[in-house]
């Protein structure tokens, strides 16, 4: 039986479309699954029983696959289940639950590389989590708050010389339409003023830190594909750079210090990753403050401008993972 490397991720990805390139030159066997498609297009069947072990099937438009050919996955971004528009709210509330019930059951039942297991990825997506872990390593970091309480975040006002910022604590995105991001915005007066809208959410706010360029660090494995972002040179890109026109902006591969490089593998040996992005800021005084790690982040449009072997090095982990044969425990 030839062992498998599986994609999961959506149907619009072209950072996966690079990985299917990738293998299928090098003749490596795979498949792609795009959850997306479940309910309405792909079938999933999980068994059980007493005299067998555990056998799971999927697969959509007349492809199977078997997982037990499965041995190493790399959970890119799937997208949102495609669940029946005739169904009302609490239908599909509850056809949501069913089917990321279903889907983590496969997930968590058999064992493969993963790069990275879901479980490990929501775990890893922890903010907080997150900066305790970078302060425990010693990474420096800037004073941060996670609250609902107008007064504290006054507080922080006040210690940071008017100088925050907020951020979100998830995905970023506003609404299930995944069309109107939410930035990295400076916080004002103004903002200040209408604290009480806290009422609503916790909201993360963070010192702003001085930045002479932002850094963004690919860790696939063991490697380390570190890059500066020259963000400072885009007015609309100075306090988060994917508002500015990302591709034209200068990327310099670059050499970390050899602490940060130790704390970032270690970080993501702590988290359970085998891949990551990590960004960070470097000061006008050279100084390297980290911001946070995304467990899923994007790396294709490095790859593009810098020419940095990402996919091939991905493609190199995946194959490792999928002969040796490695596995990794469930997150929990």
């Amino acid at each position: 039986m030839t062992a498998e490397i599986l994609i999961v991720t959506g149907e619009h990805d072209s950072t996966a479309d690079l990985m299917v390139l990738e293998l299928r030159e090098r003749g490596v066997p795979f498949r792609r699954f795009h959850p997306q498609d479940v309910p309405r297009d792909a079938r999933v069947s999980l068994r059980f029983g007493p005299d067998h072990p555990p056998a799971a099937h999927a697969g959509a438009f007349g492809d199977t696959i078997d997982w037990d050919r499965i041995a190493a996955v790399w959970y890119r971004r799937p997208e949102p289940y495609s669940l029946s528009p005739g169904l009302t709210a609490e239908e599909r509330e509850f056809a949501y639950h069913e089917c990321t019930s279903v889907m983590q059951g496969l997930w968590r039942s058999f064992d493969a590389f993963w790069v990275n297991h879901p479980d490990r990825i929501r775990i890893a997506e922890s903010k907080p989590l997150q900066l305790t872990l970078a302060r425990r390593l010693g990474f420096a970091i800037p004073r941060t708050l996670f609250t609902n309480d107008p007064e504290a975040l006054a507080a922080l006002w006040e210690a940071c010389d008017g100088r925050i910022v907020y951020k979100s604590m998830t995905q970023g995105v506003l609404g299930q339409s995944l069309q109107q991001s939410v930035y990295t915005n400076r916080v004002g007066a103004d903002h200040l003023a209408r604290a009480d809208l806290l009422r609503n959410a916790p909201g993360l706010f963070q010192e702003e830190v001085a930045k002479a360029a932002d850094l963004r660090i690919t860790v696939i494995g063991d490697r380390l594909f570190p890059v500066e972002i020259r963000s400072q040179t885009d007015p609309d890109a100075r306090v988060d750079w994917r508002r500015g026109e990302v591709p034209r902006m200068d990327h310099v591969a670059v050499t970390l210090p050899k602490p940060i490089e130790t704390a970032c593998l270690a970080l993501n040996r702590a988290l359970g990753l085998h891949y990551s992005a990590i960004d960070m800021v470097v000061t006008p005084d050279g100084d390297h403050v980290f911001l946070e790690i995304n467990p899923s982040g994007q790396f294709g449009w490095i790859e593009s401008v810098t020419g940095l072997p990402l996919i091939a090095t991905l493609a190199d982990l995946l194959i490792e993972g999928r002969d040796r044969r490695w596995t990794d425990p469930i997150a929990g």
